[in-house]
């Protein structure tokens, strides 16, 4: 059923919005343990087949880029398809992937399995439930993503510790993956009550003033007459492939100079910070010498600190008014405070865990701010576009340095400067939109 665009359409802000906001939640905290704990589930094994860093690496951000990438395709699904659909056709195959990951026994079948199949179902799932939180949601926007990606945040402080307790007692990653597949069949009850709004077709003053019958109208419209004749002028059939490639992608969005450079800032930020938050139970190992369970009670501090930033925070921001780049900005300091720190007291297990609170704290706070900036800027309409366009710039932007970043550490043997290089490439997104300021939107505003 092909969903109808609604120029008077009003979101509910509420009522039946909050079972969409629990729903997503519990679909998160379902079908992504996986992805949040694969270091500690792996870790052993990467190390009896010998992966690299850069390998390691290159595994996260392969599947990060192509869940990131095909958002571009859920934006041509959501235009025929509503997001309940399209929601449970992700979920189904991040089930399928996250079962078929623990028959895997080589690194080159887990990129297919994890990398590949996890990754589309990922990209799949993500906008569908973005968009049906837009969908309910407008004043309280802010409100609903927080409380959304709160909840799914919960799951980070007690996974890691669950995933922990399995694979010690287990013995095996894939006795522990397979848990995680029976677990992410929930998501699959969930996308059922992601229930569509059906829109109505509102009529615009015009029509309403237009008191001319339909008969009337054919007869003025009518080829033959002589007022269309001599005022209407044929138009041009422009329905080349990539005339209909530009309608369906809303390509035109490329135009618009604050969108374009708002998703370039956010794709390298997003890069740039995934590739730290997925290494860090690779990085804490090697730099500050942790076993396995202060790795994963470093990851549940960073969690409790994500919820306060993803609960606490956008609740200031937003009674306060504050723009949503200014937060996500002060995110972007916040973490590269905490990498600084980091690589030049690595050896402190308490400077370790200020620097866990510090990265959750901005994790969390860009967790809101990414899903709320985009909706600002464009309508209703084109937000799947708009967000599938952003979804594959950071795609393309996560498979190019997530690599680099890895190599980093293989060239030098320490993670002290993948840190370093992570803060400069995070800073620049915040360089980039000051610029932007200055130059167009001081301008922009006066002019408003």
């Amino acid at each position: 059923m092909e969903n109808k665009k609604t120029e008077g359409f009003t979101p509910p802000d509420g009522g039946y919005g909050w079972i969409i906001v629990l729903s997503t939640t519990l679909l998160n905290i379902s079908v992504l343990p996986l992805v949040q704990c694969f270091g500690i589930i792996f870790e052993k094994e990467f190390k009896a087949l010998g992966v690299t860093a850069a390998e390691t690496s290159f595994m996260l951000h392969l599947h990060s880029a192509i869940y990131c990438s095909l958002g571009l395709i859920g934006s041509p699904l959501l235009k025929k398809y509503d997001f309940r659909r399209v929601a449970l056709f992700g979920t189904c195959l991040m089930s399928v992937g996250i079962l078929m990951s623990s028959f895997a026994r080589s690194y080159g079948i887990l990129i297919c399995t994890f990398s590949i199949l996890v990754g589309i179902g990922q990209g799949i799932m993500l906008p569908a439930t973005y968009i049906a939180t837009n969908t309910y949601f407008k004043k309280r926007l802010t409100l609903a993503v927080s409380f959304s990606v709160t909840g799914a945040g919960i799951s980070n402080i007690f996974m890691p510790q669950v995933c922990y307790k399995l694979a010690k007692h287990l013995e095996s990653a894939q006795s522990t993956v397979q848990i995680l597949a029976a677990i992410s069949l929930v998501g699959i009850v969930c996308c059922f009550f992601l229930k569509p709004i059906k829109k109505t077709e509102i009529k615009s003053d015009a029509e309403k003033c237009d008191n001319k019958s339909p008969k009337e109208e054919l007869e003025l419209l009518s080829p033959e007459e002589k007022v269309y004749k001599e005022t209407t002028r044929p138009v041009a059939n422009e329905t080349g492939i990539f005339r209909k490639i530009y309608q369906l992608f809303n390509l035109e969005l490329l135009k618009e100079r604050a969108y374009v450079v708002t998703i370039i800032g956010m794709s390298i930020s997003f890069a740039t910070e995934l590739n730290i938050i997925v290494m860090m139970s690779f990085i804490l190992p090697e730099l500050a010498g942790f076993d396995l369970q202060n790795v994963a009670l470093a990851m549940s501090i960073q969690a409790i600190a994500d919820i306060i930033g993803r609960l606490l925070i956008p609740l200031v921001g937003h009674y306060s008014s504050i723009s949503p780049k200014i937060m996500y900005t002060s995110s972007l300091t916040i973490s590269t405070v905490g990498r600084t720190v980091m690589a030049n007291f690595h050896s402190s297990r308490s400077a370790i865990f200020f620097c866990a609170t510090l990265i959750g704290l901005a994790k969390g706070i860009k967790a809101v701010y990414q899903s709320v900036i985009i909706p600002k800027l464009v309508p209703l309409e084109k937000l799947p576009a708009a967000n599938g366009l952003n979804m594959l710039l950071t795609g393309v932007t996560t498979l190019a340095l997530g690599p680099i970043i890895g190599a980093i550490h293989d060239s030098t043997k320490t993670y002290v400067y993948t840190l370093h290089a992570a803060s400069v490439l995070s800073m620049s997104c915040v360089v980039l939109w000051i610029v932007d300021y200055f130059i167009y939107g001081r301008k922009e505003n006066v002019t408003s």
